[in-house]
C-alpha cells in the first residue's frame, strides 16, 4: 500500500502509513485510461448503466424522463461520478447515496425543480419515503431494504449557489445554473457531473479539473476560504484522503492551517444560536469517520491539523486516549453483534471523556448526541469510581456479577478502557463468561420437583445462579440438593 505523503514531515508519514488505511487499487481503474478529450457521450451513459445496479439505473432513467418532459437539464453529480472513474470495470458501484441536480429555474410550483420531480416520483412509488427541504430547494427519496432497490437514498436538488453570512453558518441558498452549483462543492473530485438528459446526454462537466486530480490521487479544494466558510470540510478532506488513499494538495493544506488558526470556534462560541449549525455537521462527519476501520488514522490527522478544536478548544488526542479507543474497538469486535454497540458513538464518547466533566454536556448537547450518551458522559466518572472500588473489595464472583449487572454494556466497556488491567480482565470475563452462565435448574424443574410456582421461584433461582458462579454448585444433582435445603427452611 502506498502511504499518503501529505507533507514532508515524519510524523505525518507515520500517521498515514497505517495498515488500517483502505487501499484503493487504481491500477485497472477507469481514470487511468480516460482524459477529457476522449470522454464521448455514449461512453459515460454506458459506463453508468454498466456499473450501477440495474433496478436503480431504471429508477434514475425514470427521474430523467420526468426532467425531459419539463425541458429541464438533469445531472448526476458528486461521489457516484467520482467513483465511476475509480472502480474496476468489472465491479459494480455499491452506493447507498445518489445525488442528482436539476438545472430548471422555471419550476411551475415555485418550490424548486428538484422538489417538484421528487414529489412526482413519490406518487408513483408510494413505498418511498419523501423528505423535503424547502429552504434548500432539495428533496430526498429513500427506500429501506426494498426488494428492488435495497436500501438507498436519492437526493434531487435544484441547482443553486450558497452564500455563508458568517464563518460556519448555514448557507443562504439562491437558484443558479449547474456551473454555479458545481462551484460551491467542496473538492474538485466531487465537482464532477454527468448530464443525463438530452441534448448532450452523457457529457462530463469538469470545470475544475477534477479528473486530473483523480489521476493525481489528490484532494484539492475549490477556493481558499472554503474551510473558513465551513470547517467541516476539513473533516471531509481528511476522510476522503484516508479512505481513498489520496494526497492532500499543498495549497489545500495551507488553507486548512489558515482556518484552524483563525480561531473560528472562539468567535462563534459566544453566539450560541450559531453553534448548532456547525456542530450538527461535525457530528455527521464524525459518524462517517469513526464508523470505519480508518478511524485512527483520520483522528490522528485531524488532531495534527488542530481540527479537533472545533469540538472543544482544549480537546487533544494523546496516546492514552488513543489506547482506550483501540481497546474499546477490539472489545466490541469480540462481543458484537450480540450486544449491538455502535462503534462511532463509543469512540466519540471516549474522546469527549478527555475534556473537563463540566464541559462535556455542552459539547454533547450541541452535537445532538442521543440522550443516553449525554447522560453517560456526565456520569461515567462516578460510575468508573464506583465499579473500581467495589470490584476490588468483593471476593465472590457472584457479588462482582451483581454489581456489573447494574450497568449497561457501553458503560462497562468505557470503564474497562479507562481502568487498570485487573478491572479490565474482570469486565472482559463478565462479557465472555459470567454473563453466559445460568442456573442449572429452571422454574419448570422446580415445578417437576413438586414445588408450587410463586415468588419463591425467583429467589431460589437467584441463589442457584450465585452458587453456580461461585463454583459451589457444579452438577444438576448438587443444585437439587440445595433447592431441597432452601425449601426445607421455608424461605420467605
Amino acid at each position: 500500500m502506498k502511504s499518503i505523503a501529505i507533507m514532508n514531515k515524519k510524523k505525518l508519514l507515520n500517521i498515514l502509513g497505517k495498515k488500517d488505511l483502505l487501499e484503493i487499487n487504481t491500477k485497472n481503474s477507469l481514470v487511468r485510461n480516460l482524459s477529457n478529450e476522449n470522454l464521448i457521450e455514449t461512453d459515460l451513459i454506458e459506463l453508468i448503466s454498466s456499473l450501477v445496479n440495474h433496478n436503480i439505473w431504471q429508477l434514475i432513467k425514470e427521474i430523467t424522463w420526468e426532467a425531459e418532459i419539463k425541458a429541464w437539464d438533469l445531472y448526476i453529480v458528486g461521489g457516484v461520478v467520482r467513483d465511476l472513474f475509480l472502480v474496476n470495470k468489472n465491479k459494480k458501484i455499491l452506493t447507498q447515496d445518489i445525488d442528482l441536480v436539476v438545472d430548471g429555474n422555471n419550476s411551475s410550483l415555485n418550490i424548486g425543480a428538484g422538489i417538484e420531480i421528487a414529489q412526482t416520483i413519490k406518487q408513483r412509488h408510494p413505498e418511498a419515503k419523501l423528505v423535503v427541504h424547502y429552504d434548500f430547494k432539495t428533496a430526498s427519496l429513500s427506500w429501506n431494504e426494498d426488494k428492488r432497490y435495497g436500501s438507498i437514498q436519492i437526493d434531487i436538488a435544484t441547482s443553486r449557489t450558497e452564500i455563508y453570512p458568517y464563518p460556519a453558518a448555514n448557507p443562504k441558498v439562491q437558484l443558479a445554473s449547474i456551473k454555479q452549483d458545481l462551484s460551491r462543492r467542496d473538492f474538485t473530485i466531487n465537482a464532477l457531473a454527468i448530464k443525463l438528459t438530452s441534448p448532450e446526454r452523457g457529457k462530463l462537466l469538469d470545470l475544475f479539473m477534477g479528473l486530473l486530480d483523480l489521476k493525481k490521487a489528490q484532494i484539492k479544494v475549490l477556493h481558499p476560504n472554503s474551510f473558513i466558510e465551513d470547517p467541516t470540510r476539513i473533516y471531509r478532506a481528511v476522510r476522503f484522503a484516508i479512505r481513498l488513499n489520496f494526497n492532500i494538495e499543498a495549497n489545500t493544506i495551507q488553507y486548512i492551517y489558515d482556518a484552524t488558526k483563525n480561531e473560528i470556534y472562539d468567535k462563534i462560541k459566544s453566539e450560541i444560536s450559531i453553534l448548532p449549525s456547525l456542530t450538527i455537521r461535525l457530528k455527521n462527519e464524525l459518524r462517517s469517520i469513526l464508523g470505519t476501520n480508518c478511524w485512527r488514522a483520520s483522528l490522528e490527522l485531524l488532531s495534527y491539523f488542530g481540527a479537533l478544536n472545533y469540538l472543544h478548544p482544549k480537546l487533544t488526542l494523546n496516546n492514552k486516549v488513543l489506547w482506550q479507543m483501540r481497546y474499546a474497538v477490539r472489545f466490541i469486535k469480540y462481543v458484537n453483534p450480540h450486544y449491538k454497540i455502535v462503534q462511532w458513538l463509543l469512540i466519540l464518547e471516549i474522546l469527549l471523556s478527555s475534556i473537563p466533566q463540566k464541559e462535556r454536556n455542552f459539547v454533547a448537547t450541541n452535537l445532538q448526541l442521543p440522550s443516553e450518551s449525554i447522560k453517560r458522559l456526565s456520569e461515567i466518572q462516578n460510575i468508573n469510581k464506583k465499579i473500581n472500588q467495589r470490584l476490588s473489595s468483593y471476593c465472590k464472583i457472584s457479588d462482582k456479577v451483581k454489581l456489573l449487572n447494574k450497568f449497561n454494556n457501553v458503560e462497562l466497556i468505557l470503564v474497562a478502557a479507562q481502568s487498570k488491567k485487573e478491572i479490565r480482565s474482570l469486565i472482559w470475563q463478565y462479557f465472555t463468561r459470567f454473563s453466559k452462565i445460568s442456573s442449572p435448574l429452571s422454574g419448570h424443574d422446580l415445578k417437576k420437583m413438586g414445588y408450587l410456582p410463586g415468588p419463591k421461584y425467583k429467589k431460589v433461582l437467584s441463589i442457584l445462579l450465585d452458587k453456580t458462579l461461585d463454583r459451589e454448585i457444579r452438577t444438576r444433582k448438587e443444585a437439587e440438593v440445595i433447592v431441597q435445603q432452601i425449601m426445607a427452611r421455608r424461605l420467605d
